[in-house]
């Protein structure tokens, strides 16, 4: 749609261009004093800033949903460590002889299997086992406390990913997870390894169903559903993976209460 002023005239009319077999044809649509035209125009250009508007909004979307992803990600590699945070928390240091060399590497915990062996061997008065398991036992709060971080970043950005922002919304949204986090830790009170795992459950969960009702909204384009049905996919996978390691971490601790 175009408005253009023709040769020898002041007066201006509106066209449209269209590629008809191949080949741009013109057409003349009236002059712009015309009432009906005039709305026509007026109309079109309206049409075109709302659609543009709308792939703008839409691509800002995508992208924040995708940072929002990316959080979630890191929650739930975090969340793997369960069985190690769990068993590191219920250790005592071990006596040494020797001073431990300052360790500038980012803390990180093992693999079970090596936490294990490692606490055999440090049982076995291994002095090189002993130092490293008392490194691991010393920085397991702050890899915690850097897990708790983690998922509070991602709760605010799937909150506000929902919300837009509206206060009462929000607010709301928050009191229900908190209301679902602790129906899942009724059991097991004052646990704050199991709360933290009961939150990422509920934030996996929400995660669901917020990319199903994201690809269900009408006038989706193909490229932006074919993105919430892949990433329904992965969060469904990711929902059920933490949900399964929560279900573990607390028939654990119901063992080990039972065991004392």
């Amino acid at each position: 749609m175009a408005v253009e002023c023709r040769k020898g005239t002041s007066k201006q009319y509106a066209t449209e261009v269209k590629r008809i077999d191949g080949k741009l044809k013109k057409d003349y649509i009236g002059r712009l004093s015309d009432p009906c035209v005039d709305m026509f125009v007026r109309e079109e250009r309206l049409r075109k800033a709302t659609a543009a508007a709308r792939k703008t909004e839409i691509n800002i979307e995508m992208e924040e949903a995708k940072q929002t992803e990316a959080l979630l990600i890191q929650v739930a590699k975090l969340s793997s460590h369960w069985k190690v945070f769990y068993r590191i928390t219920n250790l005592q240091p071990v006596p040494v002889k020797a001073l431990a060399m300052s360790n500038t590497l980012p803390p990180e915990l093992p693999k079970l299997h090596r936490l294990a062996e490692i606490c055999r061997l440090a049982n076995q008065a291994n002095e090189d086992a002993a130092i490293k398991l008392n490194r691991w036992i010393n920085d397991a709060p702050d890899l915690f406390a850097r897990a708790t971080d983690v998922l509070g970043l991602a709760r605010d950005a799937m909150i506000q990913d929902i919300t837009g922002g509206e206060a009462e919304t929000e607010a709301l949204l928050r009191a229900k997870l908190e209301r679902d986090a602790a129906e899942l830790v009724d059991s097991v009170q004052g646990d704050p390894l199991l709360r933290h795992y009961a939150e990422t459950v509920v934030l996996a969960k929400l995660d669901v169903a917020r990319c199903e009702l994201a690809g269900l909204r009408p006038n989706l384009g193909i490229r932006i559903m074919k993105y919430w049905e892949v990433a329904l996919a992965r969060a469904q996978s990711r929902f059920i993976k933490l949900e399964k390691a929560f279900r573990m971490a607390v028939a654990e601790r119901d063992r080990a209460s039972r065991s004392k």
